[in-house]
């Protein structure tokens, strides 16, 4: 039975867990490590359950915890080649940790029972990727957040997945009449910054009509958009599709104490 944790979530930190009581695989830990532990703790896991760590790039809202977390649990990280030289050479992964470097749209790899995929994704940093992640039980899991667009790379490596965990980063006018500057707009909006609600409803029809049934909604900005702004664009546009009937939907939390979806 696979269990996914979306254990933070935002533009200021994401962390998510995916596994059960024995063992698992997070991916990022963009909180500090005092904060990853209790929300682990809170949903009944213990730090040593996880049993990888897989980085999707080195923005800090992604690796913030990092350095503490390997330092008192020496657990294995797992990144990009580029995201993982500078993680060692940032001192972001500790000496006892194994540090392994994971071909973006190659081989997958495997981490306790788990078979996890990196692609690529398109965002303003020296290397961004998501993960498809098949777990022991054949459920396909598909974690994608930060990026600009959807790309046929992207859309290929969403297709067929039982569960995504898809950014819905900021709503339109939010962001075009908000206090953010110009420039910092723009990137945002722009082909390497991030997905608006829009964009990903658009994306999530796709999947649905392809058979995914559970919809996570995830990195929502705090200033940019609202859980009920996101919600209420994705149902619109999936208008055609009754949610709870053809599928389930659920907003990643900023801050999980006790949220789990099971497949």
């Amino acid at each position: 039975m696979a269990r996914i944790y979306p254990l933070f979530s935002s533009s200021k930190g994401n962390a998510t867990y995916i596994g059960n009581e024995k063992e698992g695989i997070l991916i990022d830990s963009g909180v500090s490590c005092k904060m990853l532990i209790q929300a682990l703790h809170d949903n009944g896991l213990c730090p040593e359950a996880v049993r990888g760590i897989f980085i999707t790039h080195e923005h800090t809202d992604h690796i913030k915890g990092l350095r503490v977390f390997t330092k008192n649990f020496h657990t294995p990280v797992f990144a990009g080649d580029k995201n993982l030289d500078f993680l060692l050479s940032a001192d972001y992964i500790s000496p006892y940790s194994k540090a392994e470097a994971i071909s973006v749209d190659g081989k997958s790899v495997e981490c306790c029972g788990y078979e996890i995929h990196a692609f690529s994704t398109p965002h303003d940093t020296r290397q961004s990727n998501g993960y498809r992640i098949i777990t022991p039980d054949l459920k396909t899991i598909t974690i994608c957040t930060d990026l600009g667009n959807v790309t046929e790379n992207v859309h290929q490596n969403l297709c067929g997945s039982d569960l995504v965990l898809f950014e819905a980063n900021y709503d339109d006018l939010m962001l075009r009449n908000g206090n953010y500057p110009y420039m910092l707009k723009k990137r945002i909006a722009s082909n390497y910054g991030h997905l608006s609600n829009k964009d990903s409803a658009f994306e999530l029809e796709n999947l649905l009509n392809l058979g995914t049934t559970r919809i996570i909604l995830g990195h929502l900005s705090q200033e940019n958009n609202t859980p009920v702004r996101a919600r209420e664009t994705l149902q619109n546009h999936l208008s055609g599709f009754k949610c709870g009937i053809d599928y389930i939907l659920k907003i990643a939390p900023v801050f999980n104490d006790g949220e789990v979806i099971t497949l």
